[in-house]
């Protein structure tokens, strides 16, 4: 059964009312920044992903749609993963070092916390204009206005409701970038509210090929890709009694192996590890520079992996959650092994509710 698109279009509209409701300060203390701000820097986080790069690109293209001067940026000079390069709007991305000095408000999306800016924090942070755009349970407010919304599936989630307010109108290449960060952060809509649905359905119907856009984002992967795999799962490690029973699984990508294929690929082994079922968590260590580690941690069901993250100085979702740390190997995984009296708690907080 389908629905018609003024159905699709009266659907979504009685869900920003009650959207609209709920974030009504946040929404407008962000129009108000935004409408005597003349020039806008618009910050995605360092290791950008296909949320943070969708919204910043959809946010430049709000931006310059009403006029205002705008490009955006992340606080470090490395390229992201090439599937994110098919995002429409990358072309209006600059070097961090490249950005005017007369920027007078600065936009953040996805960045949970000011660590998350990089190389851009203090610059950032010393303004006073500083709109913080996000839908991480675990951020910390540190904008001048604080547009939250803990229950949306994505970033660009948060500002598909908040262009609805603003009059935006969605064209193409926006419709696709905010579908990129939707798409990519419920897991190829696995998690998330009925809510996603009707978005998606908004934004496909504005041309968008959802069969090309996934392979781009989800399924390209170099033949390089097939022997990096045996290496890195050959690692995984079996911890069952984690957790209060949960169970862990780690694997370890170490430097000399970050260099055998992108970061495509590197970011998708979570993915991978994940389908087993013969633990609830799994973490995947990954050193994208000598004792410089990212970690990607992934719950089945059981515990908010969020609670875990942030107690080793990282943050996110309850199913998907992250940190960074520069620490030997050995260190990390201690780390990371002794968070299972949380993990416990947060499977127990999470059954209970």
């Amino acid at each position: 059964m389908t629905t018609s698109p003024q159905a699709q279009e009266q659907a979504a509209h009685q869900l920003s009312q009650a959207i609209n409701r709920r974030m009504s300060k946040p929404i407008q203390q962000m129009q108000d920044m935004l409408a005597d701000a003349k020039k806008v820097g618009v910050i995605a986080h360092v290791h950008p992903d296909a949320d943070a790069i969708g919204a910043a690109s959809a946010m430049v293209m709000a931006l310059l749609q009403r006029g205002i001067s705008a490009v955006a940026s992340y606080g470090e000079s490395d390229l992201p993963a090439k599937s994110l390069l098919t995002i429409p709007g990358w072309e209006r991305f600059v070097e961090y070092t490249d950005l005017d000095e007369d920027i007078d408000t600065w936009v953040t999306v996805d960045c949970a916390s000011p660590g998350r800016l990089g190389a851009l924090e203090d610059r950032v942070m010393a303004s006073d204009r500083v709109v913080n755009v996000d839908h991480h349970a675990t951020n910390t407010r540190f904008g001048s206005v604080n547009m939250i919304d803990e229950l949306a599936e994505s970033s660009t989630m948060v500002l598909l409701d908040f262009f609805g307010v603003w009059g935006i109108k969605l064209t193409t290449p926006m419709a696709h970038a905010l579908y990129a960060g939707l798409l990519t952060d419920t897991a190829s809509f696995q998690f998330g509210r009925s809510r996603m649905h009707t978005a998606a359905a908004r934004l496909l119907d504005k041309g968008l090929d959802p069969r090309t856009i996934g392979a781009q984002l989800l399924e390209e992967h170099p033949f390089a890709y097939l022997p990096f795999l045996g290496k890195v799962l050959s690692t995984a490690t079996l911890v069952p009694e984690w957790g209060d029973g949960a169970g862990l699984i780690h694997v370890v990508i170490a430097h000399d192996q970050t260099a055998e294929v992108g970061h495509d690929e590197i970011e998708s082994v979570v993915d991978i590890v994940r389908t087993t079922n013969a633990a609830d968590v799994c973490a995947v260590l990954k050193e994208y520079e000598p004792g410089q580690w990212a970690v990607s941690l992934r719950s089945r069901e059981l515990v908010d992996v969020s609670q875990v993250a942030l107690e080793i100085g990282g943050g996110g979702h309850e199913r998907a959650a992250g940190l960074t740390r520069e620490c030997s190997k050995d260190e990390l995984l201690q780390a990371i092994l002794d968070t299972s009296d949380v993990a416990a708690q947060a499977r127990r907080g999470t059954s209970e509710a």
